[in-house]
């Protein structure tokens, strides 16, 4: 094993040539196990045996530079099929003081349905043997949008001493849901209405309604426009991250098509093309949950109106570099076991239990949101991005398979909810998919 530089999960300044598993005291085998690869803890780590590993790809190259971001990217609008096959699995949670505002309920129903998506309704919940507080924030939990509407009435208070809607709005913040909230158009408010009111609007944008056909309208555009959200996937090609409208994966190759509006960015993407010997950049390439080291064939660029560039880049996947720590197990702890000790450390801060023992560098990994905090972007699109940068770090280094979910709250102080989870990967063929998962507050 060659080790230079900084520890080998930091990924700087690291070359490992074999991974295999660390054990303390003597290496000792497992029955059935056919990797023949252990390292021994004692003073120093000794490889049992060394093979090739592939480092062609170093990720301080990309990590150096800082991030490019068109930020003048704008979602394209998807077709109704697109809007449709994205909603199938989508849930809306519909919230309000129901006595008060039942048409306008059955209205915002109506405008979820319209786009595909199912809306959840306590009218709808059917018996249960739960609490009615309980059944109602268990659904909320499993939705995916929050949508509120506020009238007139707040509503009668529950043990917490919130109203059944204000405890709703502040579970799905709590959980990370996306959310939209409406409010109608009046100055006849009650007192912990016009509060919970304001309180909404410290975080979020509430438009007015005066008329059920007025909010069903606004309830469809803004269904439609985070399906255009989701549909049009951030992107992160080197340091570059960039909007795209299509993105193809062959399995052996990718075709990435995008609107660039952003110079800067635009000229660092035709700076990835390849010469008359065809030595196209070699760098990492994510995108919706999933990542693959990439080498750039081909870039074709069209000017289109308004200054923007269409990109057609042309990505051959070639064998990746992995992080040399992702099949070691360390004190008992599996290498899922480390992975997520690494991410509650770096982004939850959260203390290293393996820091008194002096292997800490095990489970050191870069904090994937730094570059936000040293760059700071639009409220609009901190949730995707964060998601991008998290997807390049596990999945970019092997740590996970694919990012399973990803939940990002509203700034609350100076911290965020968090709820991520991912297929964690699996040393051998016949074992099942794993899928680990965290919580917590970050600072972004």
């Amino acid at each position: 094993m060659a080790m230079t530089g900084q520890t080998p999960c930091g990924g700087s300044q690291s070359e490992y040539r074999r991974s295999g598993e660390i054990e303390s005291g003597p290496a000792r085998g497992r029955q059935g196990d056919t990797r023949g690869n252990r390292y021994d803890v004692s003073r120093t780590l000794r490889p049992r045996s060394a093979g090739p590993y592939n480092t062609s790809m170093p990720r301080q190259s990309i990590e150096s530079k800082p991030l490019l971001i068109d930020r003048a990217a704008a979602a394209e609008l998807p077709s109704a099929d697109s809007v449709r096959d994205w909603a199938r699995e989508r849930r809306a949670f519909i919230s309000s003081v129901m006595a008060e505002l039942a048409e306008e309920r059955q209205a915002v129903a109506a405008g979820v349905r319209s786009v595909g998506l199912r809306a959840v309704m306590f009218e709808e919940f059917g018996g249960r043997d739960a609490d009615p507080e309980d059944a109602y924030l268990s659904e909320v939990e499993a939705s995916d949008i929050y949508i509120g509407i506020l009238g007139k009435r707040y509503g009668k208070p529950l043990k917490t001493r919130y109203s059944p809607t204000h405890a709703e709005y502040r579970h799905a913040e709590e959980h990370a849901l996306r959310m939209a909230v409406w409010t109608l158009d009046t100055n006849d408010r009650e007192g912990p209405e016009q509060s919970f009111l304001d309180e909404v609007r410290t975080f979020y944008v509430a438009p007015k309604f005066c008329t059920v056909a007025d909010l069903q309208r606004q309830v469809e555009d803004r269904m439609r426009a985070i399906a255009a959200e989701d549909l049009a996937p951030w992107c992160k090609l080197g340091n570059v991250v960039f909007r795209a409208t299509e993105v193809e994966d062959r399995g052996d190759a990718i075709q990435v098509k995008a609107r660039v509006r952003d110079d800067a960015v635009a000229r660092a993407l035709e700076d990835m093309r390849g010469d008359r010997f065809n030595r196209g950049l070699k760098t990492q390439f994510t995108w919706s949950g999933r990542s693959k080291f990439v080498k750039v064939a081909g870039v074709h660029v069209t000017t289109t109106s308004g200054r923007s560039k269409m990109f057609r880049l042309e990505l051959e996947v070639e064998e990746a570099s992995q992080d040399a720590f992702r099949e070691i197990s360390i004190g008992g702890k599996s290498p899922s076991d480390l992975t997520e000790i690494a991410l509650r450390s770096v982004l939850f801060r959260e203390p290293n239990p393996f820091a008194s023992q002096h292997m800490g560098f095990a489970t050191e990994i870069p904090d994937p949101l730094a570059p936000l905090r040293e760059n700071p972007v639009s409220e609009e699109i901190v949730r995707p991005l964060s998601e991008l940068l998290v997807t390049d770090l596990l999945v970019g280094t092997g740590r996970a398979k694919s990012i399973m979910s990803f939940r990002l709250g509203v700034p609350i102080g100076a911290h965020r909810s968090l709820t991520l989870a991912w297929e964690a990967p699996s040393l051998y063929s016949n074992e099942p998919a794993a899928v680990r998962s965290i919580r917590g507050e970050v600072n972004v």
